[in-house]
């Protein structure tokens, strides 16, 4: 009896994440966003909060159910990976985020959520750390923001005769 008690609650879990996935994040609270920039990439670290439903559905089944709805807030980048994820917080790796011109690599403002579905929900806290270690921080964004950072190397990794 016990069994079919907890089969029951756990497919209502099951039911009431899948219903909240479908409004795309409503489970997923970010509340700060790290842009470490390194060189024409960054990694972006988030730190954010789940719903209880969410939060006991991932400690369940593990985060790899979150890799989608993590990989879709960065959808304005074409190449982001997954680094690592848990249930307070995830990294992500963009690959060719910013652009190289003239010495300096820039980063133009890029909105949070896909192309299709741009996030307007504010990120509280957004802070760009630079390669040198000093710290921007920006409240109240829904998109990273334009900032350049100074290339140490003169030419990108992906420019130059091998």
């Amino acid at each position: 009896m016990r069994f079919i008690i907890v089969l029951i609650l756990v497919f209502f879990a099951l039911s009431i994440f899948a219903a909240c996935s479908e409004d795309s994040g409503m489970y997923l609270h970010v509340t700060e966003v790290t842009m470490r920039l390194e060189g024409e990439n960054a990694t972006f670290d988030l730190n954010y909060t789940l719903d209880t439903f969410a939060r006991i559905y991932i400690m369940a089944l593990g985060c790899r159910y979150l890799e989608p709805e993590l990989i879709s807030f960065l959808g304005g980048y074409s190449e982001v990976e997954l680094v690592r994820a848990d249930i307070d917080g995830a990294s992500l790796h963009v690959k060719g985020a910013g652009k190289y011109n003239s010495g300096y690599y820039l980063f133009d403002s890029t909105p949070f959520g896909s192309i299709e579905a741009v996030r307007r929900e504010a990120i509280p806290s957004f802070s760009v750390v630079y390669p040198g270690g000093r710290i921007r921080t920006f409240y109240n964004v829904t998109a990273t923001q334009n900032v350049f950072s100074e290339a140490s190397d003169p030419l990108p990794a992906s420019t130059r005769k091998k």
